[in-house]
C-alpha cells in the first residue's frame, strides 16, 4: 500500500500499519523516494509529485500524484500496481503465464469497422519486466512531463483525423460529442494561464468556478456583454443539449439538465460553476497524467487499423490474457467491443464506474457511500456473535448425526471424512473465561485440504457439510472486509449468547 507519511499524523499512520498487518500488506512512504537513486526524469515527475500533494488549494490534485507514482521505479518493480476503489482477487489466475509484452495495462477497444478506437485506463498496471519495458516506460514519463509543463490536449483533433470518413463514423463522433468529458477536452485546450503548466491551468480554473463575478466575465463574449445575456447564452447553449442522443443513452444528464432549467439565476449558475469546474478538471487530469496521455505517449494516437491494434496495442492488454478478472474495475471495457456494449460504460454517471474522490462530486459520493459503510458495518458486527454462535451449533449438531450414523453400509468413508473436517474446523472456536473466539487465520488454513477433499462437499442432492463450511467462509471474508478482526480473530462477548452480545474487537474505522 502506497501512502505519504507529511499527510498522515501518527495516529493514522499506527492505524494504517495495524492495518497492513491485519491483511498481511507491505506499506511504501512515498516521501521516502527522494532519498533513493531516481533517474533525472524520475526525479522532475517526484518533483512534481510533491507540488501537487502540496499545493492542493492551488490546483493541486491527488489523482494527478497518484499517476505519477505508478511510474516510478520504486512502485512499478514491485511488479503490479492497482487503484484502491474496486476489488483485486488473483486466486483463480495460474500462478504462471507467458505474455507476449512487459508491461500489461488495463486496455479496451471500441471496433469502428477496420479501425479499432483505443481504450486504455491506468488503474491496474503490471511491469513484468522493467529493463524490456524501459523504452516504453520513458515514453509514458516523457509523456507526462511535457503535459505537466505545458498542458496541452489533440485526442479530439486528432481522434477526427485518424478516423475513416464514412458515415458511421461520422455519427459515432456525434455521439462521442454528446458525453460532456469530450467537449470539456475540446475547451479545456482554450485555457490560457501564465505559467501554462497542468496545475496551473487548474487552479486558474478553479477561482473563476468560484466566484459568481469571474465566471460571467470568463464566458463574456465581449467586455460590453451584459450578466444577463451571459445567462441567457448560457441556458441557451444548456438547452441545445436537450438532443435525442443525449435522451437516449444519456438519460440521467438529460433529466439533469432539464431540471435545473427551471430553476432562478443564482441556483443555475451555481450548478454551472460546480459541473463545469468537474468536468474542466476530470478533463485535464486525464489528458495530463491519465488514460488519455497514456494513450498518447505509447501509440502515438488513439485509433489504429485493426492489424496495427493486434500487432501493437492488444499484447499489452490484460484483457488478451484473460487476467482482467482478478481486477474487477467497474472503469474496464473489453476490447473489440461494440457501439452497444459501450453505452453501459458511456451512459454512467459520475463516481459509478469508480470513486472519482479527486473530484467534488465524487467526495459527496464517497462521503454518501462511507455512511452507508459504516451503518452495513455496524449492523453486522452486532449480529456477526449470533451468528458465529449459530453456525458453531450446527457444525456440532451435523458432527453429532454423522457420528450416529457411523454404524450405515452406504459412504462410510464419505462420512468419516466430512466428520473430521468439521472436527477441524470446530477447533477454530475457543471458549476463554470471558470472551468466546473465532480463529479466521486457523480456518483459512485448513480450508484448501477440506477443498482438495471432494468427499467432503459430496451430497446427493444437498450437502449440510459444505452449506456450514460455505457460510462460515462468507461470514469470516466479510468480518475482515469490515475490519472486524485482530490478529485475523474475532472476539466477542461470552457472557450471553443472545443478539445483545457484541463483537469486542471492533478497531476504530480507518479511512484512507
Amino acid at each position: 500500500m502506497i501512502y505519504d507519511s507529511t499527510k498522515l499524523n501518527s495516529k493514522a499512520i499506527n492505524e494504517l500499519n495495524a492495518f497492513c498487518n491485519e491483511h498481511k500488506l507491505s506499506s511504501l512512504d512515498a516521501n521516502s523516494f527522494h532519498n533513493l537513486d531516481l533517474t533525472p526524469n524520475e526525479r522532475i515527475l517526484f518533483n512534481f509529485y510533491q507540488d501537487e500533494i502540496n499545493h492542493l488549494n492551488e490546483g493541486g490534485n491527488l489523482a494527478v500524484a497518484s499517476d505519477i507514482l505508478r511510474w516510478l521505479h520504486p512502485v512499478y518493480e514491485k511488479k503490479t500496481y492497482t487503484d484502491f476503489d474496486f476489488p483485486v482477487d488473483t486466486t483463480s489466475l495460474p500462478s504462471t503465464i507467458e505474455i507476449e509484452a512487459p508491461l500489461l495495462l488495463n486496455i479496451g477497444s471500441l471496433r469502428m469497422g477496420k479501425q479499432e478506437f483505443i481504450l486504455s485506463n491506468n488503474d491496474y498496471v503490471a511491469v513484468v519486466d522493467p529493463e524490456a519495458a524501459k523504452k516504453q516506460i520513458e515514453r509514458i514519463q516523457q509523456g507526462i512531463i511535457d503535459r505537466l509543463k505545458n498542458y496541452d490536449t489533440d485526442f479530439v483533433e486528432k481522434t477526427e483525423e485518424q478516423l475513416q470518413d464514412n458515415f458511421f463514423n461520422r455519427n459515432m463522433l456525434k455521439f462521442m460529442k454528446n458525453r460532456s468529458e469530450s467537449f470539456y477536452i475540446s475547451k479545456s485546450k482554450e485555457l490560457h494561464a501564465h505559467p501554462n503548466s497542468s496545475r496551473n491551468v487548474r487552479n486558474y480554473i478553479k477561482q473563476i468556478m468560484s466566484d459568481k463575478n469571474k465566471f460571467l466575465d470568463f464566458n463574456k463574449q465581449s467586455p460590453e456583454e451584459s450578466d444577463e445575456s451571459v445567462i441567457k447564452r448560457l441556458r441557451h447553449d444548456l438547452e441545445e443539449q436537450l438532443t435525442l442522443i443525449k435522451y437516449l443513452f444519456f438519460g440521467k444528464e438529460y433529466t439533469e439538465i432539464k431540471t435545473i432549467l427551471k430553476k432562478d439565476n443564482d441556483t443555475f449558475l451555481e450548478y454551472m460553476m460546480k459541473k463545469e469546474l468537474n468536468l474542466y478538471l476530470k478533463s485535464i487530469v486525464v489528458c495530463t497524467t491519465g488514460p488519455i496521455q497514456i494513450s498518447n505517449a505509447l501509440f502515438g494516437g488513439y485509433v489504429v487499423d485493426s492489424g496495427a491494434f493486434r500487432k501493437n496495442v492488444q499484447p499489452l492488454s490484460f484483457n488478451h490474457y484473460n487476467l482482467q478478472k482478478a481486477f474487477r474495475s467497474q472503469n474496464s471495457i473489453p476490447m473489440h467491443e461494440s457501439v452497444f456494449g459501450m453505452m453501459r460504460f458511456l451512459g454512467e454517471g459520475e463516481g459509478e464506474l469508480n470513486d472519482s474522490s479527486w473530484l467534488e462530486s465524487g467526495r459527496k459520493l464517497q462521503a454518501q457511500r462511507t455512511k452507508k459503510l459504516e451503518m452495513r458495518q455496524q449492523q453486522f458486527a452486532e449480529n456477526l456473535p449470533e451468528h458465529l454462535i449459530g453456525l458453531k451449533k450446527g457444525i456440532e449438531k451435523h458432527i453429532l448425526k454423522l457420528s450416529n450414523n457411523r454404524h450405515g453400509i452406504f459412504f462410510k468413508e464419505r462420512r468419516k471424512l466430512k466428520h473430521e473436517a468439521l472436527q477441524e474446523v470446530l477447533k477454530c472456536f475457543q471458549n476463554n473465561i470471558n470472551e468466546d473466539e473465532f480463529d479466521v487465520a486457523q480456518f483459512q488454513k485448513i480450508l484448501p485440504s477440506i477443498y482438495l477433499s471432494k468427499s467432503v462437499f459430496a451430497g446427493l442432492f444437498f450437502s449440510q457439510t459444505k452449506k456450514l463450511i460455505g457460510d462460515l467462509e462468507q461470514l469470516s471474508h466479510e468480518a475482515m472486509v469490515f475490519s472486524l478482526t485482530q490478529n485475523k480473530k474475532i472476539k466477542w462477548n461470552s457472557s450471553s449468547e443472545t443478539r445483545s452480545e457484541t463483537v469486542t474487537s471492533v478497531p476504530h474505522n480507518f479511512k484512507f
